[in-house]
C-alpha cells in the first residue's frame, strides 16, 4: 500500500496555530516563569538573608554567585542529555529538582548551606530552561519562531513581577523564608503538569524510531488532516548528528557564531544579574523603604514583560541584529540613568526602573531567541543550553562583583554606570556577529557558484 512522507517542519508551517500548540507554549512559559520567580526572590530576600546569617555583602554575593554554577552545570549537562533521552522527561526531572531544593532553602543556617541549596536548585533550572525553549520552538512555525520563543521567555519577567508583588506583602509580615516556601511548590506542580500534558519532541520521537501511530496522535492535534491519515509517514528533515552534541556547535562554520553567542550571553546575563541581585539594596541605600524597593523592583521586571511581548514580533519583521544592538546600547544608557537618579521620588524611580527593565530584559530575551533559531533541531537543546549556561557565568560574577563594589562603598551611580558598560560592549558584539554571518554567506555563495561553474 502506497505511503506518503511529510517533514515535521511542514506540519507546522502549513497550518495555523492551534490550541494544542498554545498549551505547549503555556507549559513552557510556566517553566521560564520559575526562573524569573527565582531571580526575583533571591534579589529581594538577599538583605534579609544577610541579616539572618550575619553575612557581609561580599560573602553573600560570593555565595549567591557560586549558586550560579548550578544552572551552568544543568544547562550544559542536562541540556545535552535531553538531546539523547527526550526533552519532556528532562523537563519533568529538572522542575522537580528545582522545587525540592528551593523548599530546602528555608532551612539554611549558614552561607555554605545557602550556596549548596542555590547550586542544586540552579541545577534544576539549568536543565529546565533550554529544554523548554527548544521544545516550544519546535512546535512553532518557522515564520513566527522568534515571536514564540520570546513569548515563552516572557515567563521569566512575568515570574519576577509576580514574585515582586508577592514579596512586597510577604517579606515584611512573614520573613524571607516565606518567599522560598511560595517559590518551591509551583515547580512541583509544573513537573506534574509536564508529565501529564506536555508532548514529547516530535523530532526526538522520529529519530528514536517511535511508533508512527504515537507520532500521528500528536500531529493530529496540530494538523488533523495529516495526523489521521494512516498512510502518512513523518520524518525529520534535519539529519541526526552523531557523537557528542556539543562538538557540532563548532562544525560546519558554527564555531564563530557559537563563541560569539557565548560571549554575548555572558555579558547580557552579567548586567541583568547585577541589577536583579542588588537593585533592592541599591534603592534602600538611596533612601527607599523595603516596600518601595520591592515595588520598584517589580516595575523593573514589568518593563521586561513589555519588552519580551514586542521584541519577538520585531525580530520576525526587522533586522534582528540591528534591533538587538540598539537594545543593548539603550540598556547601558538606562542603567546609567537609573543609578544617577535612584534617590529621586518613588514615582520617578518606578518609571526609570520599568524603562531600564525593558532594555535589559529585551536585549537578553532577543539574544536567547537568536540562540534558539541558530541551531538545527538535533542539537538545539545543546546549543541553547550552552549559551544559557555560559550566560550563567555572567550571572555568577554579577552578584559577586556587585557585593565587592558595595563593600567598598561605591556610590549607586558609579556602580550602575561601570557595570552598564557590558551592555555597550554587547551592542558592538552583535554587529560583529552580523558582519561575520554576512561574510560567511557571501563566501558560501561564491563557493557554490564556483563549483557549479
Amino acid at each position: 500500500m502506497a505511503t506518503k512522507s511529510i517533514g515535521l517542519t511542514e506540519v507546522f508551517d502549513r497550518t495555523s496555530i492551534t490550541l494544542y500548540q498554545l498549551r505547549v507554549y503555556i507549559l513552557c512559559v510556566c517553566v521560564t516563569l520559575l526562573d524569573g520567580f527565582d531571580m526575583m526572590v533571591i534579589g529581594v530576600a538577599l538583605p534579609k538573608i544577610s541579616e539572618f546569617l550575619h553575612a557581609s555583602p561580599s560573602a553573600l554575593g560570593l555565595a549567591v554567585g557560586a549558586g550560579q554554577v548550578g544552572p551552568l552545570a544543568g544547562a550544559m549537562g542536562l541540556g545535552m542529555l535531553a538531546d539523547r533521552i527526550g526533552r519532556r522527561r528532562m523537563l519533568m526531572i529538572s522542575a522537580f529538582i528545582f522545587g525540592i531544593f528551593t523548599l530546602l532553602t528555608t532551612r539554611v543556617g549558614t552561607v555554605s548551606q545557602l550556596a549548596l541549596c542555590r547550586f542544586c536548585s540552579g541545577l534544576g533550572l539549568g536543565g529546565a530552561i533550554p529544554n523548554a525553549l527548544a521544545l516550544g520552538c519546535e512546535y512553532a512555525p518557522n515564520r513566527s519562531r522568534a515571536s514564540f520563543t520570546m513569548l515563552m521567555w516572557s515567563g521569566m519577567p512575568v515570574g519576577s513581577v509576580l514574585a515582586g508583588l508577592v514579596a512586597a506583602w510577604l517579606l515584611p509580615h512573614h520573613g524571607w523564608q516565606s518567599l522560598f516556601w511560595v517559590g518551591g511548590v509551583p515547580p512541583l506542580l509544573v513537573a506534574t503538569a509536564v508529565a501529564l500534558f506536555l508532548p514529547e519532541s516530535l523530532a526526538f520521537l522520529v529519530r528514536a524510531g517511535a511508533d508512527q501511530n504515537r507520532i500521528r496522535r500528536i500531529v493530529s492535534r496540530v494538523a488533523p488532516g495529516l495526523g489521521q491519515d494512516p498512510q502518512t509517514q513523518f520524518y525529520a528533515a534535519e539529519e541526526q548528528l552523531p557523537g557528542v552534541p556539543v562538538k557540532h556547535l563548532f562544525l560546519k562554520g558554527r564555531a564563530f557564531t557559537t563563541l560569539a553567542l557565548w560571549a554575548l550571553s555572558l555579558l547580557s546575563f552579567y548586567l541583568m544579574w547585577v541589577m536583579l541581585s542588588w537593585s533592592p539594596t541599591l534603592l534602600r541605600r538611596s533612601g527607599a523603604s523595603d516596600t518601595q524597593a520591592s515595588m520598584a523592583f517589580a516595575y523593573l521586571n514589568l518593563g521586561s514583560v513589555v519588552a519580551t511581548l514586542i521584541i519577538g514580533r520585531l525580530m520576525d519583521r526587522l533586522n534582528a541584529f540591528r534591533l538587538l544592538s540598539v537594545a543593548f546600547l539603550f540598556s547601558f544608557i538606562t542603567v546609567s540613568i537609573f543609578g544617577a537618579m535612584a534617590n529621586r521620588p518613588f514615582g520617578t524611580v518606578a518609571v526609570l526602573a520599568m524603562v531600564t527593565g525593558l532594555f535589559i530584559f529585551g536585549s537578553n530575551s532577543g539574544l536567547i531567541a537568536l540562540a534558539t533559531i541558530s541551531y538545527p533541531v538535533s542539537i538545539r537543546s545543546s546549543g541553547v543550553g550552552w549559551a544559557y549556561g555560559l550566560g550563567k557565568i555572567g550571572s555568577m560574577f554579577g552578584p559577586a562583583v556587585g557585593g565587592f563594589l558595595l563593600a567598598r562603598n561605591w556610590s549607586v551611580g558609579r556602580l550602575c554606570t561601570v557595570n552598564g558598560i557590558s551592555g555597550l560592549v554587547a551592542a558592538v558584539g552583535v554587529l560583529i556577529l552580523e558582519w561575520h554571518l554576512k561574510a560567511k554567506r557571501r563566501s558560501d555563495f561564491a563557493q557554490v557558484a564556483g563549483a557549479s561553474g
